[in-house]
């Protein structure tokens, strides 16, 4: 599919409401309004409203504070709702209007003629047809029809007929979107006659805007409610405390805000509270307040340091989502009494403004628990009870003072908690969540963080160490990458929920945290994305028709949006250039015309009638369900971009590409293979190709843009996938290398903590096991024959197996150790179900389970001999050198053995693999040459000397040696190929089309294929390191002196998100037996006729024993 430009040369407007209506009929009349309109409600003229000349906020708001003592509530009736809007509808149309050059071609004279005739609009008749309910300004979900319609005829004769005043109000906010102002300062229409009919389809619709972690001035907030309202949005969730600040001000507290606030006078009032709350009630905008609680408290130990455990702890991320950590205590009778002093003070001030108050919830981590002195655990079957007991104690309290609760998704689906079945759950985490949710009878909100967060995509906001930075390179945020209008577009609020049960979901919100959002940007940040999630959740994701919503329908409309939001000073981003706007955003576009793909459907439709004709019976079902899908297929294929160029097959169905595969695996030449897929090299950007095989469309990419996307870019695009997991479950389980989403989440916060640098830089785990390495090198008389990748693949197991456990296999000092055995079988075993895909049953396991049984029996020992210790004497244990293990660490944080085995064992895979392969390759390529050997030995002599024992910072400095081992990991890159799933309909950047420069169309459930080894072998990127190696895979540790690679065309240990975490532990080990070996070695003799071809089963190992001849010192 071609990437083309429609330049439109004639452009009629279009009528831009948002959110788009239910129903709308226009036509071409031109009305002007009357600088004096009036508004007459329900026959009577007398509706009051305060001249334009508006007082300041800060005097409005000391007015309010006078007339209202000290908490009380302005009277929020139907008729100053009527009064609010009428003001603000004068005011939009007069004063905050624009004239919509942007909107038609350049130099055009497209507004209406001022020295005429014309007729203009001086009354506008508000009708409200059915009184109001007495909840109107604070109503639950529901409770207030908000529909409305409005009727304009040519005649300027104009009604706007709701069954309420906020629908009334609405339906003022539609009406200002019809005008603009003309560059002689009037206001006109040119749309009339108008006629409107609208209702919303969701209830709530909300943004959730956090004021905890960055204060904002109340002028900040009121502003934020009055773009709101403008987009109907009928909800502010101020998420009012967080673990960094505590900024409302609780009388009966004082020394919350006091001390928890950032300074003195950045805090909300009771008087301003009440302001902000009133003054959203009369706009229609319901301000909820949230206290979260239990976790995300820590502000409160300013103040009251004994509620709070796990204050402000060094290693944060073991205890909190993010710094600092603390949680209240969870069975404290001073948290009950602080709680019920904090509810009675403040709920009764919440209660005039709203029906809701939100408890939070979210992000409990139960690690923090180990450090409750009322509690001393983190094993969720003794916190579950007391959980239960703590939100029960707050939602009776919430529900006393006559306010529904909302709560985190959290304590519904992790904590498995019962609440109450009016609590309201808000769910963020994924789609899932809303489906399980509503499936527990629960009200359910909606916001996927990865559509619906706003401060997402602009990088981590933590700094890191130098010597761990490199692990979070290029330092992207959990969330990203920025979530564009378009993704918040997309997003369907009922995608996945049953079709009985949609009703539960009572709509949603955006959010916007503040970790890197302050009022400088926070306009820009929320405005104008925030309308794409107004329109989802007042229109529908999907038209009357049940299709997704056209982007290229709504791109003029949003850009339109924009304008009139700048005009009322809010300072929204824009959408797209007036080059786009001025030409009907028609430059902007990317795919076929609608009326080709409707050809196409046509022309699909018939060569399915011709098969089904043909056919019958069975084979005619067959095909056509696999017609049927391939069609819908490459229409997605099209919708989304283009075809990459095909890889060629010489039998059908892409059998022979299966073969040549089989066959290149089976002779050790896969990477040839990846050479002949990429051998026409005439496209722009040739490294990405594609072939069918049986049925299933696979994507081959060793283009550094493409992979920059699949693991960083576009990281919540691509997982391991369902398929990935259940084939490797028996061997991994759900650990890190096999799980997406929160699992895979939780297995990275689980683990990250035990390759700090402390951990990475403590030696003496090394040295140990090197001492029976280093003799066994030089075999029983110097420079003997010996197979050095195993002797390396048992020397890393046996450290490995010591860090972890405590307790080493001993395979160098045991070769006939059942355990290694039965490792490397299980491995072996595995590469095969893993190639074989949906064949993999055929595959014979009795070994394979055997020796998992064997693996078993080891493990688990140990794994019940840790669970044996208490809490305190783990914590003891874990923060001791002497007594460290990377187990006892993680039963510091879980006690599930599952968990445990899971995690125990891809780390032992990890641990092992890597630095035995890379040692491996590396001793091969430095026995063919002296000349490398000779340089490192100078360099080890320069800064440790030859009798000396390496420390962490010698290893840093030591620059040749760091060379060598990044040439010997972009030679052989420890997992050489690997396979990603498309998690949903999406791209890759490059690639597509005749040319490679079209982004290719990834359907979900596509699986792709990237090569490492590829990569960091492509001579474009590599090129010859000096006149002496003219070949770019000549292993030339030197090229790196001076010389990096771009970005993203080095990565052995893959990157974004899931780079590897344990890589500077792995990098450390290989370093520091590297110095070790040379400094008892003087010499590495070559013993192999050829180099060793490449193995590549889960890793990329050599193929042949590695005979070496180690000759002492």
């Amino acid at each position: 599919m071609s990437f083309y430009l429609l330049l439109s040369l004639f452009v009629t407007q279009v009528l831009a409401i948002w959110p788009v209506p239910s129903k709308m009929a226009t036509g071409e009349g031109v009305l002007f309004v009357d600088r004096t309109v009036k508004f007459i409600y329900n026959g009577a003229t007398q509706v009051a409203f305060p001249p334009p000349d508006q007082t300041p906020f800060e005097q409005d708001l000391n007015l309010f504070a006078s007339q209202q003592g000290d908490y009380g509530h302005h009277n929020t009736s139907t008729q100053r709702v009527i009064s609010t809007a009428i003001k603000s509808t004068t005011q939009t149309l007069f004063e905050q209007n624009f004239v919509p050059w942007k909107f038609h071609p350049r130099h055009s004279d497209f507004e209406p003629a001022t020295n005429a005739s014309r007729a203009y609009i001086k009354t506008v008749y508000l009708e409200q047809t059915d009184a109001d309910p007495a909840n109107v300004m604070k109503p639950l979900a529901g409770d207030v029809d908000e529909s409305y319609s409005i009727s304009i005829a040519t005649n300027g004769q104009a009604t706007i007929t709701a069954a309420s005043s906020i629908g009334i109000a609405h339906g003022l906010t539609t009406f200002t979107q019809l005008f603009y102002k003309h560059s002689s300062g009037r206001v006109y229409t040119p749309y009339a006659p108008v006629n409107i009919t609208d209702a919303p389809k969701f209830q709530h619709r909300g943004l959730n805007m956090d004021v905890s972690r960055v204060w904002y001035a109340p002028a900040d907030i009121i502003r934020m409610i009055d773009a709101l309202a403008y987009n109907k949005f009928n909800r502010l969730h101020l998420h009012i405390t967080d673990a960094q600040s505590w900024p409302i001000e609780i009388p009966a507290l004082p020394m919350l805000a006091e001390k928890g606030s950032y300074r003195e006078g950045l805090t909300y009032s009771p008087q301003t509270m009440a302001y902000i709350q009133d003054y959203g009630a009369s706009r229609g905008v319901e301000v909820i307040l949230e206290i979260d609680m239990p976790g995300h408290t820590s502000s409160i130990a300013y103040s009251y340091p004994e509620l709070i455990a796990a204050f402000n702890e060094k290693d944060w991320s073991a205890y909190a989502a993010e710094p600092p950590s603390g949680t209240l205590k969870l069975n404290s009778s001073a948290v009950t009494e602080f709680l019920d002093t904090l509810f009675e003070n403040l709920l009764p001030r919440v209660l005039p403004y709203s029906s809701y108050f939100h408890t939070g919830g979210d992000e409990v981590n139960v690690n923090a628990y180990n450090l409750d002195d009322t509690v001393r655990s983190n094993d969720t079957a003794i916190l579950q009870p007391l959980m239960q007991a703590f939100v029960d104690r707050v939602h009776a309290k919430v529900r006393a003072a006559g306010l529904t609760p909302i709560a985190w998704e959290e304590m519904l689906l992790t904590w498995n908690l019962t609440l109450g079945s009016d609590v309201v759950i808000q769910t963020w985490q994924s789609d899932e969540a809303v489906a399980q949710t509503v499936s527990k009878g629960h009200k359910a909100l909606v916001g996927n963080y990865n559509y619906w967060y706003l401060d997402c995509g602009h990088g981590q906001w933590l700094d890191f160490y130098p010597d761990v930075s490199q692990a979070y390179y290029p330092y992207y945020d959990y969330c990203a990458p920025l979530h564009n209008w378009r993704m918040m577009y997309a997003y369907d609020p009922l995608e996945g929920v049953p079709a009985n049960l949609t009703h539960l979901v009572l709509g949603g919100e955006v959010h916007i945290w503040s970790e890197q959002t302050d009022p400088v940007n926070v306009d820009r940040q929320v405005w104008p994305r925030a309308c794409a999630a107004a329109e989802v959740l007042w229109s529908g994701a999907k038209d009357e028709h049940g299709q997704n919503r056209s982007q290229i329908t709504a791109s003029p409309r949003l850009s339109e949006m924009r304008e009139r939001l700048v005009a009322r000073g809010i300072g929204a981003e824009p959408i797209q250039m007036p080059f786009c706007t001025q030409n009907g955003t028609q430059p902007g576009r990317v795919g076929q015309p609608v009326a080709t793909m409707a050809d196409t459907r046509s022309d699909t439709s018939s060569n399915h009638s011709s098969i089904l004709i043909g056919l019958g019976g069975i084979l005619l079902l067959f095909l056509a369900r696999h017609l049927f899908a391939r069609v819908q297929e490459e229409r997605r294929i099209r919708s989304l971009g283009a075809h990459a160029k095909t890889i060629n097959s010489w039998v059908p169905f892409g059998l022979g590409f299966v073969a040549r595969t089989v066959r290149d695996q089976y002779r050790h030449d896969l990477l040839e293979g990846w050479y002949t897929t990429f051998a026409d090299r005439s496209a722009v950007h040739p490294f990405t190709r594609e072939i069918r095989t049986v049925g299933t469309r696979l994507v081959l990419t060793a283009d550094e843009e493409n992979i920059k996307a699949i693991l960083a870019t576009q990281f919540h695009d691509y997982g391991k996938g369902a398929q990935f997991n259940a084939e490797w479950h028996d061997f991994l389980g759900d650990s890190i290398f096999t799980t997406d989403g929160e699992k895979w989440h939780a297995s990275r916060q689980l683990i990250r903590p035990q390759f700090i640098k402390d951990r990475v830089s403590d030696l003496a785990v090394f040295e140990k096991h090197l001492q029976v390495l280093l003799p066994m090198l030089g075999g029983s008389k110097d420079g003997q024959t010996v197979d050095a990748m195993d002797l390396f693949f048992k020397f890393t197991l046996d450290a490995s197996t010591a860090f972890l456990l405590g307790h080493s296999v001993n395979s160098l000092e045991n070769p006939q150790d059942r355990f290694s055995d039965a490792f490397a079988t299980v491995q072996s075993v595995q590469s095969i179900i893993a190639r074989v895909g949906p064949l993999n049953r055929f595959v014979p396991r009795k070994a394979f389970y055997e020796s998992l049984n064997i693996m078993e029996q080891f493990i688990q020992p140990f794994i019940e001999q840790t669970l044996q210790l208490t809490p305190e004497e783990l914590e003891k244990k874990s923060k001791s050198d002497e007594g460290y293990n990377f187990l006892y660490a993680l039963a510091s944080f879980t006690r599930d053995r599952t968990v445990l085995r899971d995690q125990l064992t891809a780390v032992l895979l990890a641990g092992r693999d890597t630095t035995a392969c890379t040692l491996s390759w590396l001793f091969s390529e430095i026995s063919r040459r002296p000349d490398i050997v000779a340089k490192l030995r100078r360099e080890i002599e320069e800064h440790v000397g030859m009798n000396n024992k390496p420390t962490y910072t010698h290893l840093k400095n030591m620059r040749y040696l760091t060379h060598a081992i990044n040439e010997t990991l972009r030679l052989y890159p420890i997992v050489p190929f690997n396979v990603r799933v498309s998690l949903k309909d999406t791209t890759l950047p490059r690639g597509g089309g005749p040319d490679g420069t079209q982004p290719i169309g990834i359907p979900a459930n596509t699986p792709v294929g990237y090569s490492t080894l590829f990569l960091q072998r492509r001579e474009d990127i590599y090129p010859p390191a000096s006149e002496n190696s003219p070949h770019h895979l000549s292993f030339e540790p030197d090229r790196w002196d001076g010389w990096s690679p771009k970005m993203w065309t080095y990565i052995p240990f893959n990157g974004g998100p899931r780079i590897c975490i344990g890589q500077q532990f792995a990098l450390t080990e290989v370093a520091y037996t590297v110095v070790r070996i040379l400094q008892t070695y003087s010499r590495v003799e070559c013993k192999m006729a050829e180099r060793p071809k490449m193995k590549i089963d889960i890793v990329v190992q050599p193929a042949e024993p590695v005979h070496l001849a180690f000759h002492r010192a």
